[in-house]
């Protein structure tokens, strides 16, 4: 396991994990005999529906309706899934800390606008579901730090399609067939911008999205910052949130870099940001805004902030590898970014792989419980027709 955990990238902590994984999930993970599918349907004005074999869940109406069509056609289906989350508190060995959690994670979501309280509220009672349910998938991120994710963001002048191209990898501990339940949600909220999460049962928040303007958006976990900020601030908005405000009221990079700076943030987080001209990294904490620009016509990201006064001394193999495409001077199109996010992929761990197109406001998906998403097919799904058919509806 240490060899292989050396040539994949694994490293430390990571190993052990994994092996207590491996071993209280045991083979379902490793040898699925029938991968978990969203089945289709409809509820009210909403839909669930496939687009090249990509779960695609159309959201639109008052925030009750969003909620409620959500607890229907997302968390029902997933009760399995869903009856497990005990199982993952103890994985996480969160067993003594949980009930702290939820006190945090309620806090948190109370700074959340009650349009976005409202939706919670109804989709665990269209779910048949306690409202701890949401309060932790919503509000992990900002309570417990573990994923290892990372993002390229390739510019125009070094894109072969003309525009930018921003990759992102998700990685997250390998629980269950936590990945095969990937669902990419589509909200229409009452006077807000449509968009796109790449999500899970539950969150509703966002931490990979993109919206009707092409603003596209991801969420790299940071675990130290040199700013001596506290790692959490009981009075922000929790992260899930915050980038879903950036989704439904920013346009640009610019917007959302003033949307962060003047709101309240929780804790360390790194927030690839790309719009229709190009991207950017923002590195936040509680009591900093950073952003760090591409270098060469590209921006890369993994889990350490790189900034003065945030950078703290690190090493990152996949920063490297990445690295290695951000010193070149080749164009890249959609399959060389895919290429790049594999060289990166960190097996069972990188359970979503992701490529946004912000000026054709296109996704290419894939998602696994088994191996890594980055070696699996990837479904195209044409986002801006979506958004533009839920933006005409009155």
């Amino acid at each position: 396991m240490n060899r292989l955990a050396n040539r994949i990238g694994i490293r430390g902590w990571m190993v052990g994990l994994l092996v207590a994984m491996l071993g209280w999930i045991g083979t379902p993970v490793l040898h699925a005999a029938e991968p978990f599918r969203f089945p289709e349907g409809k509820h009210g004005r909403s839909e669930l529906k496939r687009i090249n074999n990509v779960p695609v869940l159309i959201l639109q109406g008052t925030p009750e309706e969003i909620g409620e069509a959500y607890g229907t056609l997302a968390v029902k289906p997933a009760s399995i899934l869903v009856d497990a989350v005990p199982d993952l508190v103890v994985l996480l060995k969160l067993q003594k800390r949980y009930g702290e959690v939820i006190e945090h994670g309620t806090t948190l979501l109370s700074h959340t606008t009650p349009a976005h309280q409202a939706e919670l509220a109804a989709a665990a009672k269209a779910a048949n579901r306690k409202p701890e349910l949401f309060t932790f998938a919503n509000t992990l991120a900002d309570l417990y730090k573990i994923g290892g994710c990372s993002t390229i963001v390739v510019e125009s002048s070094r894109s072969k399609t003309g525009g930018p191209l921003f990759g992102r990898n998700l990685d997250w501990p390998p629980f269950r067939n936590l990945g095969e339940h990937t669902l990419v949600t589509v909200f229409k909220p009452e006077g807000k911008h449509a968009f796109a999460a790449v999500t899970l049962p539950a969150l509703m928040g966002v931490i990979s999205g993109i919206n009707d303007a092409g603003l596209s958006i991801t969420l790299n976990e940071i675990k130290k910052a040199g700013d001596n900020s506290p790692k959490l601030d009981l009075d922000g908005v929790p992260l899930a949130f915050l980038l879903r405000r950036v989704m439904e009221e920013c346009t640009t990079v610019e917007e959302a870099e003033k949307l962060l700076r003047t709101t309240k943030r929780t804790t360390y987080g790194n927030l690839t940001v790309c719009d229709r001209n190009g991207g950017a990294v923002i590195e936040i904490t509680p009591k900093t805004v950073n952003v760090r620009k591409a270098v060469n016509e590209v921006c890369i990201c993994t889990n350490h902030f790189r900034t003065d006064g945030l950078a703290e001394p690190a090493k990152c193999w996949r920063f490297d590898a990445l690295q290695k495409t951000q010193n070149a001077s080749d164009k890249l199109g959609v399959p060389d970014v895919i290429k790049n996010l594999d060289n990166v992929n960190q097996w069972v761990w990188t359970m979503q792989s992701m490529v946004f197109e912000p000026k054709e406001r296109i996704l290419h998906v894939s998602f696994t419980s088994t191996g890594s998403a980055t070696g699996k097919p990837f479904g195209e799904v044409k986002l801006g027709p979506i958004f533009d058919q839920l933006n005409a509806a009155k």
